[in-house]
C-alpha cells in the first residue's frame, strides 16, 4: 500500500541556520500521525517544508508523487493541507468568503464545494451562525474552527494542523 506521505533526508534552513536536519518520515493511509518535540525542534518548519511555504532540500512524496518543487497550490489541489499555527485567516473578510477561499482549488464544481461547504457548518455550527461576520472578530475558538473548516474545504486527502 502507497503511503500518504514519504519524506527522506529533508533538511529546512533560514540562512545559516538549520531547523530541520534530515528528517525521514512515513505516514501510511488512514493514519494518524503526531510529531512532538520541544520549542524550537522544527516541527512547524518541517509541516511548512510539506507542503511547500518553506524552502527545503530532500525528497517530499504525496501517496507516491514526488511533490518536491511543486508549489504550495498544486500540493493543496493535490490534497496536502495545513493549518498553520497562527491560523492566517483573511480578519477583514467574512466567514463565508474564508471559507470559499479554502475551497478555491475546486470552485469550478460548484454543486460539490456547496456540499462541503454544508459539511464543514454541520461540523462547526457557529460558524453558520457567523457567517457574515467579519473573521477578525471570532473569538479565538471560532477562529481555529474557522481555519480548520477553510481547510476542509479544499478536500484534503492528508490534513496537517500546527498546534491545533
Amino acid at each position: 500500500m502507497t503511503p500518504m506521505l514519504e519524506v527522506n533526508d529533508l533538511h529546512v534552513a533560514y540562512g545559516k541556520v538549520e531547523a530541520v536536519r534530515g528528517v525521514n518520515l512515513t505516514v501510511p493511509p488512514d493514519r494518524i500521525v503526531t510529531i512532538i518535540g520541544a520549542n524550537g525542534a522544527g516541527k512547524s518548519s518541517l509541516m511548512n517544508a510539506i507542503v511547500g511555504d518553506a524552502r527545503a532540500s530532500g525528497s517530499v512524496r504525496s501517496e507516491g508523487r514526488e511533490v518536491q518543487g511543486w508549489p504550495v497550490e498544486r500540493r493543496v489541489s493535490n490534497g496536502l493541507c495545513l493549518v498553520p499555527e497562527r491560523r492566517e485567516l483573511f480578519a477583514d473578510l467574512a466567514v463565508e468568503d474564508n471559507l470559499d477561499l479554502g475551497g478555491f482549488a475546486h470552485r469550478h464544481d460548484r454543486a460539490a464545494t456547496a456540499r462541503t461547504r454544508e459539511w464543514v457548518l454541520e461540523l462547526f455550527p457557529r460558524l453558520r451562525e457567523r457567517l457574515k461576520q467579519q473573521a477578525g472578530t471570532l473569538s479565538g475558538g471560532e477562529q481555529q474552527m474557522l481555519a480548520i473548516g477553510r481547510a476542509l474545504m479544499s478536500r484534503p486527502r492528508m490534513l496537517m494542523l500546527d498546534e491545533p
